[in-house]
């Protein structure tokens, strides 16, 4: 009879970890499901601003205007750039 209670009792505890191992299965799915959306949106992100500093290096060299013009560009190209860099950031973690 013992044999038969140890034999029931590793079963049920078998049953346990399976339930757990597919509840953490779906969570590991959910997670990945959502990560992968997170990275399709960032890498569209970084396309946009990819483009937009593209624009405005194009812009920045065509205005070859006065310093106060050129300031202004250096500064939007900074930003664009952080914001890159950031966008590269969130699509490493």
């Amino acid at each position: 009879m013992q044999a038969l209670d140890q034999l029931e009792a590793s079963v049920r505890q078998l049953l346990d970890e399976q339930d757990n191992l597919r509840k953490q299965l779906t969570e590991l799915q959910d997670r990945n499901e959502e990560m992968r959306a997170e990275l399709i949106r960032t890498h569209g992100e970084v396309n946009d601003l990819q483009q937009r500093y593209r624009a405005l290096l194009a812009a920045h060299q065509m205005i070859g205007g006065t310093e106060g013009d050129r300031q202004r560009a250096k500064d939007q190209l900074s930003l664009i750039i952080t914001q890159v860099n950031r966008a590269m950031e969130a699509l490493k973690s």
